[in-house]
């Protein structure tokens, strides 16, 4: 288990609290491997108690009004000079002075006997007291240069001024201020100096701290029971564990999840696979798509209709969308299976679809893109101007985005049934496309990838480096993954243009990648060779195999695959019978309780 996980369970004991300064036992930090038992006693670490520091020390009635949190502590050093110098003259001589009548400013930390003070030293120190700051500064030097030849002197001098810096902030500042303090740290810190105390424990466990925490790491909130809802009351820290144990599952969880393995289309090609959580939808080229329940793993509803291979699909929350080599879109409601609407219009294969909101976008082989509205089964605007089929389509709600056949990336404004780019540079059919909003990142078959801003139109960028067809990209915030025909994966900047990472060498695919996904903190490939590969997306190093079929490097394939953060499910087969046609999905969620 990662580092960052320690800590986020451990609390001091429910049932004994300790003090506000009990220690921690450095043995909580060593961590077990593995199963979710052995990283849940991991997390739940004990505060035990121990003897304080030599060096600590108790705070005088004088300091405690300055460093308590006490909306009417004295701040102000004349306030504490003032006493000092009381107290110095109501010190009698031969007096010494106890822990009851001492200044703070005189105090020697754990010492069991102060000596009494000369009568020589206290007229020193009336002096010293008297001074400007900058006499006391000087003072201060000329004493420590006085001493400089004397080691066990400046020793005593090193070890009487070391506790008076040694302050617990975070228990003595106010709880707003501490907080603004722990909200630069990362979460892994705050979890781990939250077992420092019971103060700290109480501090570091604030809710809205946390949710910050997550926010910034795009962390929902985990509504469903999970493993650690009796021992984190925090919602959002308990999220964040969540999701710090999903990422360990993913990346080291042994043995890798059983597989869910879905069987149907017989022997024929999964083309498309959509995945929301709950359901899987696939398509295929027998001219059907097929519903499966997850929690069931069962075949839902068959959707039958298509007279032709079904190529694209896309789906809300009630309704599938597909596109077919008859010429059609259908739009099936995903709960009793019936088709609601037939749309016609295009005159040959629907290649590719694009769903926002209510408004589909489809491209199809007749060289035209047009726009639907699936609630109401209208036709909305066509947009004509490719010369050759359309491959690939995007759209985020005012821009519509083409790749066609004629080398060339078209970009629409679909109200107005207008091209307001046409993105020329590419010198071979283009296969693929991503789209931000601000930027469009397109693949082609002449080995490009080219990234433009939708905008001006313009090309920002030329990312060179494969070596054959872009069959799949993906982008989150500036970071593109992109997966090649050349077998290879690659990780690029498009701000820079620059390849950050080349996921290859000896664990790369034997052919080519046919798709490529972001989760969490990893890229998830697959390939013609029959296998299904984990990266580390900062690094590009390879982790592991995810899936690898029976038929691996004897005609296995993984056509598709969809992820979300907790389960990878993927389309396999073969492309000679020697393997079955099926979906396998990997549940990688072991925290949350199942009804």
């Amino acid at each position: 288990m990662s580092s960052d996980s320690v800590g986020l369970l451990s609390s001091p004991e429910r049932s004994s609290s300790p003090t506000s300064l009990d220690p921690i036992d450095n043995d909580d930090y060593l961590i077990s491997t593995a199963t979710t038992t052995q990283i849940f006693n991991d997390y739940t670490g004990t505060i035990l108690q121990q003897p304080r520091s030599p060096g600590k020390r108790q705070l005088t009635i004088e300091e405690s009004l300055i460093t308590t949190n006490d909306p009417k502590r004295l701040c102000n050093s004349n306030f504490r000079e003032q006493i000092d110098l009381n107290l110095i003259s109501s010190t009698s001589l031969n007096t010494p002075l106890s822990s009851s009548n001492s200044i703070d400013s005189l105090s020697i930390p754990s010492s069991p006997v102060t000596p009494p003070l000369s009568a020589d030293v206290i007229n020193w120190l009336s002096v010293f007291l008297a001074m400007s700051n900058d006499d006391r500064s000087r003072a201060t030097e000329a004493l420590i240069r006085t001493c400089s030849t004397n080691t066990l002197q400046l020793n005593h001098i090193k070890n009487q001024i070391e506790p008076y810096f040694q302050r617990d902030f975070i228990r003595d500042l106010p709880r707003e201020l501490a907080l603004h303090v722990l909200k630069y740290l990362p979460a892994s810190d705050v979890a781990r100096a939250s077992r420092t105390c019971r103060a700290w424990y109480e501090t570091c466990n604030d809710i809205l701290l946390w949710k910050r925490l997550c926010q910034t790491q795009s962390i929902p909130l985990k509504q469903l029971p999970t493993i650690f809802d009796d021992t984190i009351d925090n919602q959002w820290k308990r999220s964040y564990t969540c999701h710090k144990h999903l990422e360990y599952v993913w990346q080291h969880g042994e043995p890798l999840p059983e597989p869910l393995v879905l069987r149907g289309h017989e022997d024929f090609v999964i083309t498309c696979l959509q995945f929301d959580g709950k359901r899987i939808v696939s398509g295929s080229d027998d001219n059907s798509l097929k519903i499966w329940s997850v929690a069931t793993g069962q075949c839902e509803q068959t959707l039958v209709g298509h007279n032709g291979g079904v190529w694209c699909s896309e789906m809300t929350d009630d309704l599938i969308v597909s596109g077919s080599t008859d010429r059609t879109i259908r739009v099936w409601n995903i709960n009793t299976g019936i088709c609601q609407h037939v749309l016609y219009g295009h005159t040959s294969t629907v290649r590719c679809l694009a769903l926002h909101g209510d408004i589909v976008v489809s491209g199809s082989r007749d060289a035209t893109v047009r726009v639907w509205n699936i609630r109401t089964g209208e036709r909305l605007h066509m947009l004509s101007g490719h010369t050759a089929a359309v491959r690939c389509v995007c759209y985020n709600g005012k821009y519509v985005v083409s790749g066609a056949y004629d080398h060339t990336i078209r970009v629409w404004l679909p109200d107005q049934e207008r091209c307001v780019h046409t993105l020329e540079g590419h010198t071979n059919r283009v296969y693929s496309l991503v789209f931000d909003g601000k930027h469009i990142v397109s693949g082609s078959l002449d080995c490009m990838i080219r990234v433009w801003d939708v905008e001006q139109g313009t090309c920002i960028h030329q990312l060179t480096g494969h070596l054959s067809l872009t069959s799949g990209m993906q982008l989150r915030g500036n970071i593109l993954v992109s997966g090649n025909a050349d077998s290879t994966v690659k990780i690029w900047n498009i701000d820079s243009g620059k390849c950050l990472h080349t996921l290859a060498g000896r664990n790369k695919h034997a052919s080519a990648v046919t798709w490529v996904q972001v989760v969490l903190n990893y890229v998830v490939s697959s390939g013609d060779d029959g296998t299904v590969k984990l990266w580390d997306l900062e690094t590009g190093d390879f982790i592991r195999n995810l899936v690898a079929l029976e038929s691996t490097g004897n005609g296995g394939v993984v056509w598709r695959i969809k992820c979300t953060d907790s389960a990878l499910v993927c389309a396999a087969g073969s492309r000679n019978s020697t393997e079955d046609t099926k979906v396998i999905m990997l549940d990688f969620d072991r925290t949350t309780i199942c009804s």
